[in-house]
């Protein structure tokens, strides 16, 4: 299978709340040697979640996602096919377990086209990304819903999305099971590692995460840094 049903450890926190979600992880920027993410800048990549939990441990999941990513672009059309049938699968799933599904198709990558297609194909099925591609307010549909990460380098398209009701995600140096800031530059911050399930939050906030694994030492700011901003 290409999407991992119910193993992420975000993903099982909604599972108490009845979703039963399947996400899709590719190998991010161009590691594979294609770049899955267009939008990439030096943070992102350097404290990308691809070097977070069991991929920090494991080399083999890094390999896995290198090889679906080259899948991807040899054989798109046999890569969109078993995408058909895993997310298939996850509905039967959340079928026998009394579950909501939901898909998140760009787990560690940014391409808009993929999670369109499916969503269109799957109408009844949730799907949701971050993204850091501008104008993400056209690409949501009544099934797909996106937040906007911010980086380093996007503050004034962050605003944008803000304007048009996009939730924009935030990375905080915020130990773990410290509180959050409660705002943001204005704006009102959910603590966004309580659950994965983004299409549940209200429009036009700031979802705040966590740094983890190499995001922890940062020094591009695409991690908010608590003294900048003047939190304890």
């Amino acid at each position: 299978m290409l999407l991992s049903i119910g193993h992420d450890a975000k993903t099982i926190k909604g599972q108490k709340k009845g979703y039963l979600t399947g996400i899709l992880y590719l190998a991010p920027s161009d590691t594979s040697g294609f770049n899955v993410c267009a939008r990439a800048t030096d943070g992102c990549k350097q404290g990308c979640l691809n070097k977070a939990g069991r991929a920090a441990i494991y080399p083999m999941i890094e390999r896995a996602r290198i090889r679906k990513t080259r899948e991807l672009f040899s054989n798109r059309a046999a890569f969109v096919a078993q995408l058909h049938k895993d997310i298939e699968t996850l509905v039967r799933k959340a079928k026998r377990e009394n579950m909501i599904p939901c898909v998140r198709l760009n787990g560690t990558s940014d391409i808009p086209w993929l999670a369109l297609t499916l969503a269109k194909d799957f109408p009844d099925v949730q799907f949701y990304d971050y993204t850091k591609l501008p104008l993400c307010w056209a690409r949501t549909r009544p099934n797909y819903h996106l937040t906007f990460s911010y980086s380093e380098n996007n503050a004034f398209e962050c605003i944008e999305a803000l304007e048009h009701g996009i939730n924009v995600a935030v990375v905080f140096d915020t130990k773990k099971n410290r509180t959050l800031p409660s705002t943001w530059q204005g704006y009102k911050v959910t603590d966004g590692d309580i659950s994965d399930l983004r299409f549940l939050d209200e429009p036009g906030i700031i979802i705040g995460l966590r740094a983890k694994g190499p995001a922890k030492h940062d020094y591009t700011g695409f991690v908010i840094k608590l003294t900048q901003i003047g939190a304890a």
